[in-house]
């Protein structure tokens, strides 16, 4: 009656759907992204500029997100960083993670 093969299947199958799903959302959205910046006169050189930094933040909010949430499951500094970063670009257009996250 030993189940737990059977069940690390099913967890198993679970996650790559999961991973899958997460690749694929992360695609569509970069496809928006593009549209929208080459829709903005964005080209070939600006684009290798984005992908260069895009590939950057996201190893950096990893690497904080990682290190921050060990000690703080709520992530308070990970979150603030992110909206910190976010209000300087945005402007009055910025929204807080507590709502953009809702």
């Amino acid at each position: 009656m030993n189940k737990s093969g059977w069940l690390a299947r099913q967890q198993a199958a679970i996650d790559a759907r999961l991973m899958e799903s997460r690749r694929h959302t992360r695609t569509y959205t970069l496809d928006l992204v593009t549209i929208a910046l080459g829709r903005m006169g964005f080209r070939e050189a600006r684009f290798k500029k984005f992908d260069e930094l895009l590939t950057q933040a996201a190893k950096d909010y990893a690497d904080l997100i990682t290190t921050d949430a060990k000690e703080d499951r709520d992530m308070v500094y990970s979150k603030a960083t992110l909206d910190r970063e976010l209000a300087q670009y945005t402007g009055s257009m910025f929204v807080p993670y507590e709502r953009r996250y809702t």
